[in-house]
């Protein structure tokens, strides 16, 4: 069985986590109209992303709060968004704001991913990729999936290990 219940991961029981291992980061994300097509790449900076959609719409983002499970767009997050958008791309100040939300990352306390078999046997974890999860899904679901078939994974498990934090449980 393989726990991948992202911000949720250390709440379930019986998974050998302790609570805190993995904690919610509360992500703010804007939506611009930006039709027609204003920008053809993806931009990225130290502390945010602009996204260009086939549509011509743009995904701004992304705050990182540490609010527990508070799931709010908040006037605060959306100004921190937009301005560093129109930092990154100034054209994007004349297009409309259609749309906002906000969702949670899986963060590990050190944060690195929690990757590989728990102290529960038959248990693997895939969870704590925090910003990251979106990029790394396709190594880590091949890394996981050798791991509980036996098989050697594409990369070493030992740096994600969980003992890292299971550990912890007992300090």
């Amino acid at each position: 069985m393989v726990l991948a219940a992202g911000a949720w991961s250390a709440l379930v029981e019986g998974c050998a986590l302790p609570r805190g291992a993995v904690r919610p980061v509360r992500g703010q994300i804007a939506l611009l109209d930006t039709r027609p097509r204003l920008l053809s790449r993806v931009v990225f900076g130290d502390k945010g992303y602009v996204v260009p959609r086939a549509d011509g719409r743009v995904l701004c983002g992304s705050t990182m709060e540490d609010v527990g499970f508070e799931k709010a767009v908040t006037a605060g997050g959306i100004r921190y968004v937009l301005e560093l958008a129109i930092e990154m791309a100034p054209a994007l100040a004349r297009a409309p704001l259609v749309g906002s939300w906000s969702s949670f990352r899986p963060a590990s306390t050190d944060g690195a991913p929690i990757l590989g078999p728990a102290a529960v046997p038959g248990l693997f974890y895939a969870t704590g990729h925090t910003r990251n999860g979106i990029l790394l899904a396709p190594i880590t679901a091949d890394a996981v999936a050798a791991a509980v078939l036996g098989l050697s994974p594409p990369v070493d498990l030992s740096p994600f290990s969980a003992l890292r934090v299971e550990a912890r449980r007992h300090d």
